[in-house]
């Protein structure tokens, strides 16, 4: 695992939080796979424009997916799962709250919602519990992480061994529309 820091992922943070300090977010970091392989798992053509899509970065162990339309949070029809013979964490936030999930070879292993880390669920839900009080985002007092989504993106850093430099993220990335996905 990696020793990624919140203060390593600040900048992409807030790369999707607009003035007012409102994140809106859905990060998937994917052990292992390249671009091309994560966009053709959830069924996403490079080259194509919608009102939704799904950005596709070359990153360091992986590729990181950076999403406007959460296709991969809640798409079940895909090519194939994304976490097969792999690994994924996701980092999702919005108006109603944020979370982290976990899932290895189709398998959920933790998920925690990034203000109630009592609330996990998953078949090892406490895999990552080291890590998860080493940034923050449980504490003994019910407290929860000063910047949790920072946090939360060092953990799937961490988790999956994928690391995302604020130089990947600005370089040229494959990009495709996920409006088909949508029921």
């Amino acid at each position: 695992m990696s020793s990624a820091s919140a203060a390593d992922y600040v900048w992409l943070r807030d790369a999707w939080t607009d003035g007012v300090g409102t994140t809106i977010l859905c990060i998937n970091f994917v052990r292992g796979l390249s671009p091309e392989d994560a966009l053709r798992r959830i069924k996403v053509t490079p080259g194509t424009s919608g009102e939704y899509g799904v950005a596709a970065y070359s990153a360091e162990g992986g590729t990181v997916l950076a999403e406007s339309g959460w296709a991969t949070k809640y798409v079940t029809n895909v090519a194939e799962p994304l976490s097969l013979g792999t690994a994924v964490a996701r980092v999702f936030a919005d108006l109603h709250g944020a979370d982290f999930t976990y899932e290895a070879n189709e398998q959920l292993i933790t998920t925690f919602s990034l203000y109630s880390y009592r609330l996990r669920e998953g078949g090892q839900p406490d895999r990552f519990l080291a890590d998860v009080r080493e940034l923050g985002l449980y504490r003994d007092d019910d407290g929860y992480a000063d910047d949790p989504i920072s946090s939360a993106l060092a953990l799937a850093s961490r988790a999956t061994g994928v690391r995302l430099s604020r130089s990947q993220y600005a370089r040229p990335t494959l990009i495709g529309s996920t409006d088909h996905l949508y029921p």
